[in-house]
């Protein structure tokens, strides 16, 4: 086993503190649903700490300001078999990482990302890793995952997170609000057959208005559960617009866990579309998302590419409460992590 170390501290000069970023569930009933609301709450990302896993006889990187480019190259893909020079675990207090033999692994290694027993509430209380690169734009994202394993603890609250996150928080788009632009591919671990896909664009701590779009799909039914535009966190669905709901549901997987087996999540986001998709047994595309909706609701600022495992305390999955402090120590594997470029 390799341990992951930490090298250097934050550059806040060139990486500034993060703004809250909302972590509730973006579940919010259509109005007349009977369906229980979750409390809400703000998830507060820390700014990051870029700290550089080190190999041996490595040095300090060297920090400098980065111009924003637009990804045209081939993506790159880290396969977690030791220390990465693409990413770094960041401040998050919560956990640790370290390359492992795993078991269904392509290459037989993955990164483990291990939440502490009784952790905190938050992902800044959580595990966490960033690539160290934070101009990422568009391109083709990814990753093959094995979700955290909550089974044996009861309905406890543990999110796997796979996002893009932009630390620049200016109104560019004019609306009012604080940019907020992150695309998520999240799982909780109490409902391991469902995957959560979200678009944001802005997000106003103080009064939860928002800027969204979500949906989640029950993978074992093929069915999308969700698929809904928020302008306010706990707020009623926005009317869809037409290319926002694609496609209406998607080929069953009656075995499909997250947390069980390894699985590849992507998604390609360009100015006017982010489309999410995996693969079945054959190796053949699944799309889950094929977003083309207004270009307003698609995010377009640069930013890092992160992956993370954390307790909520306020996002309960569909079929119920679960938002129990894990008592145990929580895994999330990964085997590999596609960058656009």
């Amino acid at each position: 086993m390799r341990a992951l170390s930490r090298l250097r501290p934050a550059l806040r000069a060139t990486h500034p503190p993060r703004r809250a970023a909302s972590r509730t569930s973006p579940y919010h009933p259509r109005k007349g649903e009977n369906v229980p609301h979750p409390p809400q709450h703000s998830r507060k990302r820390r700014g990051v700490r870029s700290l550089r896993w080190l190999t041996a006889g490595a040095a300090a990187a060297t920090a400098g300001a980065l111009l924003a480019t637009t990804a045209t190259a081939a993506p790159v893909t880290e396969n977690w078999t030791g220390d990465s020079p693409h990413f770094s675990k960041t401040g998050a207090s919560g956990g640790t990482t370290a390359v492992v033999s795993a078991d269904g692994a392509e290459d037989g290694s993955a990164l483990r990302l291990t939440l502490n027993a009784r952790p905190g509430v938050g992902p800044w209380q959580g595990v966490e890793i960033s690539s160290d690169d934070r101009t990422y734009q568009y391109g083709t994202y990814g990753t093959r995952i094995k979700t955290a394993d909550c089974s044996g603890q009861g309905r406890v609250g543990v999110i796997t997170g796979t996002f893009t996150y932009s630390g620049d928080h200016g109104d560019d788009n004019g609306n009012g609000l604080p940019d907020n632009d992150e695309i998520d591919v999240e799982v909780l671990c109490a409902q391991p057959h469902v995957v959560w896909l979200t678009l944001w664009t802005d997000y106003e701590e103080s009064t939860n208005a928002v800027r969204k779009i979500a949906r989640a799909i029950d993978m074992r039914t093929g069915k999308v559960l969700y698929n809904c535009y928020n302008e306010q966190l706990g707020g009623e669905c926005v009317k869809e617009r037409p290319g926002e709901n694609v496609p209406a549901s998607i080929e069953p997987d009656p075995d499909f866990d997250s947390s069980a087996q390894f699985h590849t999540y992507m998604f390609d986001w360009q100015p006017d579309s982010v489309v999410f998709w995996t693969y079945d047994d054959d190796g053949d595309k699944k799309i889950l998302w094929d977003y083309r909706g207004p270009a307003s609701r698609i995010p377009d600022k640069p930013g890092a590419f992160m992956q993370n495992v954390w307790h909520t305390d306020s996002w309960d999955p569909l079929d119920g409460p679960a938002t129990q402090r894990p008592q145990v120590e929580t895994s999330a594997y990964i085997d590999s992590t596609t960058l656009p470029r």
